[in-house]
């Protein structure tokens, strides 16, 4: 009773172990897919790290070719400039001296007093008011063509008394002042506008310098920030490896110390059982490489082994027939006529239906395919079976009615729909 004890207990000892044994191909397929993650982050972290940079590079090398065209525009603004301001010099001096003329009779041959006063009530004193004439109806629609006069501000007046000739009399006398403004005015800028436009230039280079520089320390910071970025996320990566590391060791530890166990219960079963029996469940205990026909005897008696002589070598040679595997029977290559049958109909639509419903044509091709199906698994069990147990195997006895029920079925459905 103590020996039967002692048996099962080691036999439920091994059960367990095995059991729990079972989760380490689960486990180490875990494991290996948390480490495929763990390079999966890490390259995406460099990936990030690169593309920052490149960012950073780009739009530093933006920035810069901006400001270096600036200073090349620059350069030739600066000139440009020198001769705006002494356009705008001479246009001020011309004004002034414009201004300085006033209409008098004198200067004005054919214009009295009485039209001068007339062009000052329009707000016409000086060169400066007008810039021209031009010819047009009269204000009221009578009189026919009119002489107009351009004011500075945009207006067009007209003075009665004033016609072509005393008109170009009056431009006349304003370009002679332009003439002579012009000659008189500015050739070259003073040293105290030079000085100012100088001034600014300098003013404007040292802004596209301060944005080049800031550029440069923009791109810098921002390498900085991904460094740090990359840094951080390596550094959690790696701890989470670490801890994930640590538990797996301790897992794969606990598994080795199972197998271990395992191990010794087994090598402890293995002389109760060779000495007391367990055939059955000595032979699920070890690999099943080795297999023998099953005994119609389920135990084994207790007993001393008796000594029997061997038997007499024959040189005769014996037949297969005579042997055990001759009564074994299997299930047959014959088989493998309709399943291929049915299976080639299923892919090729055999037999072909005329004007048929689909639901008749998917029906057909399902039902060969379940046959087909149906047939050739039974058939790989059975053959596995005969191969690995040496013992008889046949194939279902509805296998064959099967065959050719269905066989039955689709010759009625196609010369149904012929």
């Amino acid at each position: 009773m103590a020996l039967r004890a002692e048996r099962r207990r080691l036999r439920e000892g091994i059960r367990a172990k095995r059991s729990l044994l079972k989760g380490r191909s689960a486990f180490e397929k875990v494991d290996a897919r948390r480490k495929f993650k763990d390079a999966v982050a890490r390259d995406r972290a460099n990936r990030a790290h690169q593309d920052a940079l490149a960012r950073a590079d780009r739009d530093k090398q933006q920035k810069q070719q901006s400001v270096a065209a600036q200073l090349r525009a620059f350069d030739s603004d600066q000139q440009n400039s020198e001769a705006r301001e002494l356009q705008l010099l001479r246009r001020q001096f011309v004004d002034a001296a414009l201004r300085r003329a006033h209409l008098s009779v004198k200067d004005l041959n054919g214009l009295g007093a009485g039209l001068i006063n007339d062009l000052a009530a329009r707000g016409i004193r000086t060169a400066a008011d007008f810039t021209g004439i031009s010819r047009g109806p009269a204000p009221n629609g009578k009189g026919g063509v009119v002489i107009w006069i351009h004011t500075s501000g945009g207006r067009k007046v007209h003075v009665n008394g004033i016609g072509e000739h005393r008109a170009k009399a009056l431009v006349e006398w304003r370009k002679s002042y332009v003439a002579r403004a012009e000659e008189r005015g500015p050739k070259r800028i003073g040293l105290a506008d030079r000085r100012r436009i100088e001034e600014l230039a300098k003013q404007r280079r040292a802004e596209l310098k301060a944005e080049e520089t800031a550029a440069e320390a923009a791109a810098n910071e921002t390498r900085s920030e991904a460094r740090a970025t990359l840094d951080e996320t390596l550094a959690r990566l790696a701890k989470a490896a670490r801890d994930a590391d640590r538990e797996a060791a301790a897992k794969r530890a606990q598994y080795d110390f199972l197998a271990k166990e395992l191990a010794r219960l087994e090598a402890e079963l293995e002389p109760l059982d060779a000495a007391y029996g367990g055939f059955r469940f000595r032979r699920r205990t070890h690999n099943r490489t080795a297999r023998t026909e099953p005994s119609s005897a389920t135990t084994v008696l207790r007993q001393r082994p008796s000594f029997t002589p061997p038997a007499p070598v024959s040189l005769e040679k014996k037949s297969p027939e005579t042997g055990p595997q001759a009564t074994v029977k299997r299930p047959g290559l014959l088989w493998l006529i309709p399943i291929v049958f049915y299976f080639g109909s299923a892919l090729t639509g055999t037999p072909v239906l005329v004007e048929a419903p689909m639901w008749a044509v998917a029906f057909l091709r399902v039902g060969h395919l379940v046959a087909a199906s149906y047939l050739f698994g039974h058939w790989i069990r059975r053959r596995r079976q005969w191969k690995e147990q040496r013992a008889t195997s046949l194939m279902p006895a509805i296998s064959i009615h099967i065959v050719w029920v269905w066989l039955i079925v689709a010759v009625v459905l196609g010369a149904q729909y012929d």
